[in-house]
């Protein structure tokens, strides 16, 4: 069974606007949605044990995330709740389908999931964050269950595919725009950014443009910045990050090196990339996802941990800069806080 509430008390409601990155804003109501947790058949149920946690949850002022498996991460701080890319659908062998298997070439190809997402709430969700419209970012199960009034982030290429599906909340940022969320004297600023899912001109263009995130939490003196990658390898506007949003706080890079065993070429980020990343960057913290949940990822997220030890091996050490003090890989349904 499926256990849905929406957050109803106007005080809760998010106030969003979309604006180019450098203009002003001007947020405009919008109702938040969606509470569901995955039972062990993969259907959301309640578990007053995780319902539990999920307060304590709400009641960190600095926030905290949990890894749902794949490139799905829920994170709240300052009140406000976000969900990225949902996949929500049972363990097995026909999690999705994509239309051509990134590594084979075989069309209409099923997916497998290794393992159930975490059996635990969401809780009400102020937006749910898409970063492109394939079928391994937002399943089936999701679009079923998650409200279809909850407000929904996605690159122009991806509203129609999530209109179609029923949502009717929904945001089309391109590169270079922003949303906003409020809860008080909260506010979280959704900023869309240049993600390329290959190196290849000729494969990224066939792939469609999609996004990547920087996510601003404003609710102190200090602004807290988390960038997610979406499905991009390294490119040079990651580079320029930092400078247009401050310190990154925290870096989430898409992993796996999708196709990288394809004659047409990988279209995920690699460990070597995703420290060089963290490097342009100067990420303060990565936690990798987009790895070991379904059967398409090929690099295993190992492979991440040894290049940072060795390559902390080779540079004069900072103790509280080496790669892998920095690095902090999750279990799948582990929580854990924005700021160690």
């Amino acid at each position: 069974m499926f256990l849905v509430r929406t957050r109803l008390a106007a005080a809760s409601l998010a106030a969003i606007s979309l604006v180019a990155c450098a203009a002003s804003t001007s947020p405009s109501a919008s109702s938040s949605a969606g509470a569901m947790s995955p039972s062990a058949s993969g259907a959301p149920g309640a578990q007053e044990g995780a319902a539990t946690e999920t307060s304590a949850v709400a009641a960190t002022a600095k926030g905290q995330l949990r890894w749902f498996g794949g490139p799905t991460v829920w994170i709240e701080r300052g009140g406000l709740r976000i969900l990225t890319d949902p996949m929500l659908s049972a363990r097995g062998p026909n999690a999705f389908v994509l239309p051509k298997h990134p590594s084979t070439g075989e069309t209409n190809a099923p997916v497998a999931r290794y393992t159930d997402p975490p059996d635990v709430p969401l809780g009400a969700l102020d937006a749910i964050v898409i970063s492109h419209g394939h079928a391994d970012h937002f399943d089936a199960r999701a679009k079923e269950i998650l409200p279809k009034t909850t407000l929904v982030i996605v690159p122009p290429s991806a509203e129609a595919g999530v209109r179609a599906a029923g949502f009717t909340n929904v945001r089309a940022l391109d590169w270079g725009q922003e949303t906003q969320l409020r809860n008080g004297a909260s506010r979280l600023r959704i900023s869309a950014v240049a993600a390329h899912h290959a190196h290849d001109p000729g494969l990224d263009g066939d792939l469609g443009k999609g996004n990547g995130y920087v996510f601003t939490w404003e609710s102190g003196t200090s602004p807290y910045v988390a960038y997610w990658t979406g499905d991009s390898v390294l490119s040079k506007e990651m580079d320029q990050i930092p400078a247009r949003f401050g310190p990154v706080h925290l870096f989430l890079p898409d992993m796996g090196a999708v196709g990288v065993d394809s004659r047409l070429g990988r279209r995920s980020m690699d460990a070597d990339e995703a420290l060089r990343a963290a490097e342009l960057l100067r990420a303060r913290r990565i936690i990798p996802i987009h790895h070991t949940t379904f059967g398409h990822y090929r690099e295993p997220v190992a492979a991440l941990v040894q290049r940072a030890a060795s390559k902390d091996k080779d540079k004069d050490k900072d103790k509280d800069k080496d790669a892998s003090a920095r690095l902090h890989v999750l279990r799948e349904g582990e929580l854990t806080a924005l700021e160690p």
